[in-house]
């Protein structure tokens, strides 16, 4: 059978025998330790260093492996190179997440989820004595799975040996690893882990470099061959299921397809803390984030789900907006101090957060969550929607029916007009849409939400300036369907030099280890790719081009109609003066990047306002993924002044409105999208402006 991408092995080669009837003891551990043929891969070409790297990467990412489980957490570390969620939390507090080094705010307390308090002094088990193999690093991590009401954490104990003979002048190398969970007996054994005593990862490699090559400060990769190979300590009198025979063989063929995108990069050795995407978990630390989705999924997503009356899958949405609060809630933790209503003691109140609007809220699902966790806001969308009308009547007052007309598109057409009033007044607007509308005159320090919000997307950025330009609104945007200023759909060319920064980046992110949201929330449903298909060509190439196409690692990210949505909203955000950071949120959907406005500036002015002058804030945003090669560098609207701000997006929305005839012309489209979303419009997409 031919190798493919999920089964790299040759199915050829294997003995077609059920795995009990192929042990054998294994050759370099005790009698007790097995091992059998169909688990050993021979003819690898994948150096010591690659397997040693995707190791240490899987040590963090193990739901890679198990889909069952979220991540797992690092307890101890005897080389100190990996981080445990603390430290994680005070490295993000020094770079510009002041309140994540307080415990008291930076540790919810979860009290309802079961193994959720982890004593991070849990010390590593005992190492096993290999004979030819030298101890070199010992791990302990805490595996935490999705639903912990079901399954229990569980700490595992990861020893690193090295061949004694195995020196760099030497060309043979063997590096083994073995995982011994902290566990007595096969009844403590959770549903996630295999049912063993102790796994072992053993990986023998030949090298066949020449050693005529002179020596360099770049040496040539490593040429030879490998042979990676599993073994396992079974309980006592205990057989081999077939669920453990096709985790087993699962488990190789995971390890050899990662090895194959393995790139190395310069770095301290074994220090890769799981995330090599600089773009992800950059802004908020995983654990938190995942942390509270997994408190508001068990506390909402059955009644929701139970109750959708939408046409649509409830599962998507619902799970999506999930983790969209909960990357939210940490956000606004971190930036304000603002706890959920659960945290909060009887002297606490949510008057510590300044309000958020949802622009096209849709199903308003989004509003509720965090209605409901205690933060204030409200949410607008051009079309009422089904769902609103499950929620509770405080909701439902929160969700409007209005439609929002920029600033200066409502100025243009009205600008030979007798109207009069305060310049942010919007009853002087009257554009006969059939609902109320507004120019986004949001109070002061108001965060908006702009998720998938189609026509609204690249608006945001100006929408949030233009609120209030003296101190510009912070907002968070994910980016989705591609439209012009107008409302019209448009696609945007590819920045300038993408190709050519990308491949760059590319080469120098280090191992292609982020698999964007691989296994990162069940029930995921791919949206629909925009990007034009070819008529003709296989399947394979296909998928490929539009993996790269929602893949921000991909050299071809930026080429695509999403890639360049993403781009435009970034360069749109910086032309007014924004610090930008981009993140990729742990989200269900291929539309996953967000792009965030104002972040550490407003942190620094909001304990600013409250007497904390705190200096790592904004010092270091560039640490947190300032940037990111799109922005300011963190600091870019912190000495303009009202006027300046004005000044650019006025010139901004003349330039990009300059292909629609003017401002005045794509107002008068906008408008007459909007009055046709009420005219009897068909069943198909609509705008949801």
């Amino acid at each position: 059978m031919p190798k493919n991408r999920k089964n790299p092995r040759d199915a050829s080669k294997l003995s077609g025998k059920p795995l009990a009837d192929t042990l054998e003891p294994s050759p370099i551990l005790s009698p007790e330790w097995t091992t059998s043929r169909d688990l050993i891969e021979h003819d690898l070409p994948f150096s010591p260093e690659v397997i040693k790297d995707l190791t240490v990467f899987l040590l963090e990412n193990i739901n890679i492996n198990a889909t069952h489980l979220f991540r797992a957490d690092i307890l101890y570390d005897s080389w100190g190179a990996l981080s445990t969620p603390q430290q994680k939390a005070q490295s993000f507090a020094q770079a510009g997440n002041p309140n994540l080094e307080d415990p008291a705010v930076a540790s919810p307390a979860h009290n309802d989820l079961p193994g959720s308090h982890v004593d991070e002094r849990v010390g590593p088990l005992p190492a096993i004595d290999v004979p030819g193999f030298a101890l070199t690093r010992t791990v302990v991590r805490n595996l935490i799975p999705r639903n912990p009401k079901i399954d229990r954490p569980l700490a595992q104990t990861c020893h690193f040996y090295e061949a004694t003979n195995s020196t760099a002048t030497s060309t043979t190398n063997r590096f083994l690893i073995i995982y011994i969970p902290h566990l007595t007996t096969k009844e403590e054994v959770p549903f996630y882990h295999p049912l063993l005593r102790a796994l072992a990862t053993l990986y023998d490699f030949t090298d066949t470099t020449s050693p005529a090559v002179p020596p360099s400060d770049h040496p040539p990769a490593k040429k030879g061959s490998g042979t990676l190979s599993l073994h396992f300590l079974l309980f006592p009198n205990e057989p081999i299921p077939t669920r453990l025979e096709r985790t087993l063989h699962a488990l190789l063929s995971t390890q050899i397809r990662l090895a194959r995108g393995t790139r190395l990069a310069d770095k301290p050795p074994g220090a890769t803390s799981g995330n090599t995407n600089p773009i992800k978990d950059n802004v908020i630390p995983q654990h938190l984030v995942q942390n509270t989705y997994l408190r508001i999924k068990l506390k909402y997503a059955p009644a929701l789900c139970r109750d959708w009356v939408e046409d649509t899958e409830p599962s998507k949405h619902v799970f999506e907006d999930l983790a969209i609060a909960a990357f939210l809630i940490e956000l606004w933790r971190s930036m304000y101090g603002a706890v959920p209503g659960d945290e909060r003691d009887s002297t606490q109140s949510g008057g510590d957060f300044p309000g958020f609007v949802d622009v096209a809220c849709g199903n308003g699902l989004l509003v509720y969550v965090l209605l409901q966790e205690g933060y204030s806001g409200w949410g607008f969308d051009a079309r009422a929607r089904k769902t609103w009308g499950i929620f509770p009547a405080d909701v439902r007052a929160r969700l409007r029916e209005e439609i929002y007309i920029p600033k200066p598109f409502a100025d243009a057409i009205t600008s030979n007009s007798d109207s009069v009033g305060e310049e942010d007044d919007d009853e002087k607007y009257d554009f006969d849409v059939g609902v109320p509308t507004h120019t986004g005159s949001f109070p002061a320090d108001t965060f908006i939400i702009s998720n998938h919000a189609d026509e609204l997307t690249v608006w945001t950025p100006l929408m949030a300036a233009l609120a209030n330009p003296s101190s510009p609104l912070p907002f968070l945007a994910i980016p989705c369907c591609s439209h012009a200023l107008s409302g019209a759909r448009h696609r945007y060319p590819p920045p300038k030099g993408s190709n050519k920064h990308s491949n760059k980046k590319n080469a120098s992110n280090g191992p292609s280890h982020d698999h964007n949201n691989e296994n990162e929330h069940e029930n995921e449903n791919e949206d629909e790719d925009e990007d034009e298909q070819p008529t003709s060509g296989d399947l394979a190439a296909l998928r490929q081009k539009k993996q790269q196409a929602t893949d921000p690692s991909n050299a071809g990210f930026d080429s695509s109609m999403y890639g360049s949505l993403t781009a435009k909203t970034v360069a749109v955000a910086t032309e007014v003066g924004y610090d930008v950071e981009r993140t990729l949120l742990r989200i269900p959907s291929t539309r996953n990047m967000g792009v965030l406005g104002g972040r550490v500036r407003t942190t620094r002015e909001w304990w600013v306002r409250r007497g904390v002058n705190n200096n790592n804030n904004g010092n270091n945003g560039g640490a947190a993924g300032v940037g990111h090669g799109h922005g300011h560098g963190g600091e870019g609207s912190r000495s303009e002044g009202e006027g300046e701000v004005l000044q650019k997006a006025t010139h901004l929305v003349q330039k990009e409105c300059r292909t629609e005839g003017g401002v005045e012309a794509a107002a008068k489209i906008w408008v007459e999208r909007a009055r046709g979303l009420h005219r009897g419009q068909g069943r198909g997409k609509q705008p949801k402006h």
